[in-house]
């Protein structure tokens, strides 16, 4: 007999509620702060709210990971119906949900933390690869493949303002200023867990975008042909709509999945941030 085992995430995985609901996974929730009110960030929290809040006061929204006590909810929740719990978690070199979700396990059988070192779509990635095998194979094996799995994966955003991250206190006025005069567009990779500084490019944001899609596919065929992932925070649907079209015209990925990016993201990346994730062969 199988385990049988429950996928549950962080809620920074950005599946649609109908995507979480067609896979079977069981999602986290991280809380955003506006007005000293706290929102959960899903599944009814909509981009549109952070960015006319900030608009509006021009402060950030403040977001927090779930607490250790959220997640052990989760947990217990999850092992009613199941023999084992594989919990994706959001990188731990961005939040502290990983930790929180680690306390949480540490009291309980057969609960698996994975940190997914990624955020948003690559998180999305790993937890779709986990749904796809956890019928296959034991709670311990699926961690151990899940935690390769998870070093093939590259996740990278282009953003079209640094306002939100100067907000933030995560860039330099200098810089902010600089790159506002200047159109410099800025492209952050998702490297060991960790957002680092990528590609700078010059010009009107939508030509950087369609450069930054042909730089991140140069090497499509090195990429596994099943999916590609975008996550965005895109406010204009024929927009998004062109960059799909760009993608498609290679004619090598059998699916392409946008997701709007949660919170957390929407509120560092601001509008129109737009990222692609993918697998290594």
């Amino acid at each position: 007999m199988m385990e049988r085992i429950c996928i549950a995430a962080d809620s920074t995985f950005d599946m649609t509620l109908e995507m979480v609901q067609q896979y079977g996974i069981e999602v986290s929730a991280s809380y955003v702060r506006m007005d000293d009110t706290d929102y959960l960030d899903y599944p009814d929290l909509k981009q549109s709210d952070l960015f006319d809040y900030f608009r509006r006061s021009k402060k950030l929204p403040q977001t927090a990971a779930a607490n250790p006590n959220d997640y052990e909810m989760l947990f217990k929740q999850c092992l009613e119906n199941h023999d084992a719990v594989i919990f994706i978690a959001k990188s731990s070199g961005m939040s502290s949900c990983y930790a929180n979700a680690v306390i949480a396990a540490t009291e309980m059988e057969n609960v698996y933390v994975i940190d997914s070192l990624s955020i948003s779509s690559g998180s999305a990635l790993l937890a779709m690869e986990a749904v796809r095998l956890k019928d296959t194979m034991s709670a311990k094996e699926l961690v151990e493949h899940l935690t390769a799995y998870r070093d093939k994966i590259v996740g990278s955003f282009i953003i079209e303002t640094l306002e939100y991250l100067h907000e933030g206190g995560r860039c330099s006025t200098l810089a902010y200023l600089g790159a506002s005069a200047l159109q410099i567009r800025q492209s952050i990779n998702i490297r060991d867990g960790k957002l680092v500084v990528g590609k700078k490019y010059m010009g009107t944001y939508k030509r950087a975008l369609k450069e930054f899609i042909e730089t991140m596919l140069a090497q499509h065929e090195l990429m596994d042909p099943s999916v590609v992932m975008i996550s965005h925070s895109i406010q204009d649907e024929a927009m998004l709509n062109g960059l799909i079209d760009q993608i498609k015209q290679l004619n090598y990925f059998e699916k392409i999945i946008p997701l709007s990016v949660c919170a957390a993201v929407a509120c560092h990346g601001g509008p129109n941030a737009f990222g692609l994730f993918f697998v290594h062969k």
